[in-house]
């Protein structure tokens, strides 16, 4: 059903390339799938634009979603011609979201290669996002825009020969800064419409290079982050070497609001995925859940040895290169470790070669499986998330929502959201600061021998299921933002 806004509410439109559950690269499509209906709730008039890659349509089929097709089309003018596209309007959570299906958008979503011919559907996009308001007969406040794919529309507010004139504000949502849409100038400053001054060392030019995001971030009304440390890592060089300065440039406009989560989807007391649901006051279902994930690991199911999950993207960024570098002293101390994920070949075969030597301690599923990945949150003891850097980071939420505890570095919001049980308060997991080997097998050590003790690890637990990952509180943050923004 949808949420009735007041005719004064605030309109904020979401422009993104991603959203759950229709297309879904990474934590993006999550928040965008989800924020907006807490928005909603909250009293702003939100609304969606996305582009209707392929498949999407079919997967709103699927789900059941009613849709319909708005009469009128959207342009844009780009490289010399118009592109067009058919709104296919849905209410999605009980909010208004606009689907734009188009020939721009029937290639892959994230190019393996970013040129100028790659790179312009998400130019197309975002101009069309800012033709919407004359198809639908509603015009936005702000336009929210997140990550690089949708950052040409502040420059185009900002630097456009026709869009500047409109005077819209834009508030620029970084999820992952190592992303940023870098490519040759030409053709694209000529076939964009851009003037010729946005393209310099103080707005969207990086080493001779178009730097998408680095415009953004410039051009944007403001900037927020995914969490409040990622907010101030990103304005060290150790964090994004060349993009540093800029960021710290724009230190005043922006902000890092935690990530919530979709705390009906990831839920033990009604997830109906695993073999038995359990709930604070009643634990006995995760024993079932364990017991079932050893089953599918082809390992002991009455074993009482502490079972450490992964479910993650096997890239660098999530630091696996010290999981197998660590596989022998993983075994050592008599855990069992469960990885789901795929991705780098180099990280895939180094998990591989762990699993192969250490078969009775180490298990490797490769690939996504959604069904498996709740099982893994539901039947593991310890979550294991040893991040380089972690912008956010749901993982780690989701385990402590189904009393798996976490064992994390302190970088990002991990360090927002995880906190030592060590410390004189107390906390609700387990944290180590070194990027290295030494730091994450001390924190692992603590947790598979503190496990040992299940009065202590229950209060553990239990202080993980108790923390409130809803969207509420991030929600009313993104609002006062908006708010600011209208003074």
């Amino acid at each position: 059903m949808a949420v009735k806004n007041d005719d004064n509410a605030l309109k904020v439109l979401f422009v993104t390339t991603e959203l759950a559950p229709f297309s879904k690269v990474g934590g993006l499509g999550d928040v965008a799938g989800s924020l907006p209906k807490a928005l909603s709730q909250a009293g702003v008039d939100v609304r969606v634009v996305t582009p209707a890659w392929p498949g999407v349509l079919e997967k709103l089929e699927a789900a059941g979603v009613k849709h319909s097709t708005v009469k009128t089309k959207v342009y844009a003018a780009y490289d010399w011609r118009i592109h067009s596209a058919e709104v296919i309007k849905a209410e999605v959570n009980g909010v208004a979201t606009y689907f734009l299906k188009a020939e721009d958008y029937t290639g892959d979503m994230y190019p393996q290669q970013l040129n100028f011919w790659t790179a312009s559907p998400f130019a197309v996009f975002c101009m069309q996002a800012l033709e919407l308001k004359d198809a639908i007969g509603w015009t936005p406040d702000i336009y929210h825009c997140h990550d690089w794919t949708s950052a040409f529309l502040p420059c185009a507010l900002a630097w456009h020969r026709h869009y500047r004139q409109t005077g819209g504000k834009s508030i620029m949502t970084l999820h992952n800064v190592a992303y940023q849409g870098v490519f040759e100038p030409y053709p694209f400053l000529d076939a964009s419409g851009l003037e010729p001054w946005s393209f310099n060392s103080s707005t969207m030019e990086f080493y001779g290079q178009v730097n998408l995001l680095k415009g953004g971030i410039v051009a944007a009304t403001a900037v927020s982050t995914v969490s409040p440390t990622y907010a101030s890592e990103i304005q060290t060089y150790e964090s994004t070497r060349e993009l540093s300065g800029i960021l710290y440039q724009q230190r005043g406009k922006l902000r890092g609001i935690i990530n919530g989560l979709d705390t009906k989807f990831w839920d033990a007391a009604g997830d109906k995925t695993i073999p038995a649901n359990f709930t604070i006051k009643d634990l006995k279902g995760k024993a079932a859940c364990k017991k079932a994930l050893l089953q599918r690991a082809g390992l002991d199911p009455n074993s009482d040895a502490p079972v450490i999950v992964c479910v993650s993207r096997l890239v660098e960024q999530k630091g696996f290169d010290m999981v197998f570098n660590a596989a022998g002293q993983i075994a050592e101390t008599g855990a069992k470790l469960l990885i789901l994920g795929s991705g780098q070949d180099w990280i895939e075969n180094g998990l591989a070669q762990a699993a192969a030597a250490y078969p009775d301690s180490i298990k490797l599923f490769k690939g996504y499986d959604e069904p498996l990945s709740h099982l893994l949150y539901a039947g593991g003891d310890i979550f294991l998330m040893p991040s380089v850097f972690e912008p956010c980071g749901l993982s780690q939420m989701i385990s402590m929502r189904y009393g798996t505890v976490p064992v994390v570095r302190e970088v990002g919001g991990l360090r927002d959201t995880v906190f030592d049980v060590d410390r004189p308060e107390g906390g609700n997991g387990f944290t180590f600061l070194t990027c290295d080997v030494d730091g994450m097998m001390w924190a692992l050590r603590r947790a598979v021998e503190r496990y040992k003790d299940k009065e202590a690890w229950k209060k553990i637990m239990l202080e993980g299921m108790r923390e409130d990952f809803t969207w509420d509180k991030s929600a009313g943050l993104y609002k006062e933002m908006y708010e600011d923004l209208m003074q």
